[in-house]
């Protein structure tokens, strides 16, 4: 008999890889997801799930009730519209899930494993850096995602709340795109900054390894970082992309397109897209992530939790996801 397991952005790219693989298991899986639409692509995965957010009271309630591991991945850098904020959608997000297991209680609970990014890094310079490192983060989100694991750290230390954070590496696999295949393969491949920094990576089936492992295994309270073993510059993992799919490799405009002028038009893409209720495609955040460089140090979770990546290096990752079948 498996766990008990509730999952938030159980629809997610990453979601719908580690719902499969929990009820490949045998776990009994519910998610959580925004819309019936989204709700039925989890179901068609075997698991169970309920519609709402991470303010829908009553819903999380449901799905924290009775439940022994809680894997919280909903967030993400904004949602459509003016209101939806990094803030709102990941701190905002945080409080919510945590008021719901304090109105439930941690009876059961024996893990609540948080996915928090890289990006609560910000730019390194190339440094390899590991959990004990303060996070010194330059984008709104990666500053939403620090806020969200200070709210879980409180609770663990004050409440017993049994939290774990992951701090997880860009992840790649098929569909996701991170890898900008589709683009490549047309030839339309733009990025922001000169390719040379690293931003650290992760294939779908090692990043859900990864995930499952510190639910199982990990120290209440303790931070995971969850990256690949053989960081690549941008260029380096895009070239690798363009050798399987074709097309022309990623430009990279920060030689041609001044800095200044990037940022006026990411704070107006940003400001029209949401104003219309829409996603933003291009906002300064994205521009600061992309040109930002940092390496991650996965000593931690491999000699405490005995991690074995499946694709220790992007560069095999990527034959494993663009290979012809």
């Amino acid at each position: 008999m498996g766990s008990k397991v509730f999952v938030t952005g159980a629809n997610g790219r990453v979601g719908q890889r580690l719902v499969a693989a929990l009820v490949a298991a045998g776990d009994q899986v519910t998610g959580l997801a925004r819309s019936a639409d989204k709700a039925r692509e989890v179901e068609a995965l075997g698991a169970a799930c309920l519609v709402g957010d991470l303010s829908s009271r009553d819903v999380l309630e449901q799905g924290l009730d009775g439940a022994e591991v809680v894997y919280h991945l909903a967030g993400g850098l904004r949602g459509p519209g003016p209101q939806q904020t990094p803030d709102l959608v990941n701190r905002a997000g945080m409080q919510g899930l945590l008021d719901a297991v304090d109105r439930v209680g941690t009876g059961s609970l024996n893990s609540l494993v948080f996915t928090s990014t890289c990006a609560v890094y910000g730019d390194r310079s190339g440094l390899v850096v590991g959990e004990d490192m303060p996070p010194q983060p330059d984008t709104r989100y990666g500053k939403s995602k620090v806020a969200a694991e200070q709210l879980l750290a409180a609770a663990c230390d004050e409440r017993g709340v049994p939290g774990r954070i992951v701090r997880l590496a860009a992840v790649y696999g098929p569909g996701f795109p991170f890898m900008l295949a589709d683009q490549i393969a047309a030839g339309t491949a733009r990025l922001p900054g000169e390719g040379r920094n690293y931003v650290p990576t992760i294939h779908i089936d090692d990043a859900v390894t990864g995930l499952r492992a510190v639910a199982g295994g990990g120290v209440d309270g303790a931070i995971y970082n969850l990256a690949d073993r053989a960081p690549l510059t941008l260029r380096d993992f895009y070239a690798e992309v363009h050798r399987h799919v074709g097309g022309a490799p990623v430009r990279f405009f920060s030689t041609w397109i001044p800095s200044y002028v990037q940022e006026a038009l990411a704070r107006t893409n940003e400001r029209v897209a949401s104003r219309l209720g829409r996603h933003p495609r291009l906002t300064p955040d994205n521009l600061k992530l992309f040109r930002a460089s940092a390496r991650m140090r996965v000593d931690r979770i491999e000699q405490e939790l005995s991690m074995e990546w499946a694709w220790p290096s992007a560069r095999e990752g990527l034959a494993d996801v663009l290979a012809p079948r």
